[in-house]
């Protein structure tokens, strides 16, 4: 998939060591998870990780249960973003959870992470149906909550059906494509 800034490409099982490490070894690890800022979210462990994105995740065999991509700048590997279930919300509208990480600060503030959501958003509509994107980031995560807003994504108080957040200031933001 080509966006304006990024192309995503589908990751494979030999790219998820190197997102999970991405995640939790990062200059941008301590904007997301444990210490200083998220002690009650410490980083996961690698069986933690592994338990959490499955298999499906990397080899496109579960569509509809979720999907990571590598965000790529030219040739080289910067993220990764990905998709959760997808799932219908009351009055049938296909709706899911987005999740996104850069490999380092050097790779913030240049619009990636923003033309990779939307990148994504726009796949899943044209391919999959998804007409609501869910992302939810801590508050505290000004950058974060910034590129999300520029892809498009808007504050609500209405948390979808089972949401479950992931940090004590958590804020669910929504895009609609119809």
């Amino acid at each position: 998939m080509q966006g304006e800034l990024v192309k995503l490409r589908p990751a494979t099982l030999q790219d998820r060591r190197q997102i999970f490490e991405w995640l939790t070894q990062s200059d941008l690890t301590p904007s997301m998870l444990g210490p200083p800022h998220f002690p009650e979210n410490p980083a996961p462990t690698w069986e933690e990780f592994i338990n959490d994105y499955y298999d499906y995740f990397f080899d496109g065999s579960q569509p509809e249960s979720g999907r990571c991509f590598i965000i790529q700048s030219g040739n080289t590997p910067i993220g990764q973003v990905n998709y959760n279930d997808i799932e219908e919300d009351k009055s049938g509208v296909r709706y899911t959870e987005l999740d996104i990480w850069l490999a380092g600060r050097e790779y913030t503030n240049k619009g990636y992470g923003t033309d990779a959501l939307k990148t994504l958003c726009n796949f899943l509509h044209k391919d999959l149906g998804c007409k609501k994107f869910i992302i939810a980031p801590a508050r505290q995560n000004i950058g974060a909550v910034k590129a999300y807003q520029k892809a498009g994504f808007a504050e609500t108080t209405v948390p979808p059906l089972h949401f479950v957040p992931d940090y004590a200031d958590t804020i669910v933001m929504i895009k609609k494509i119809d």
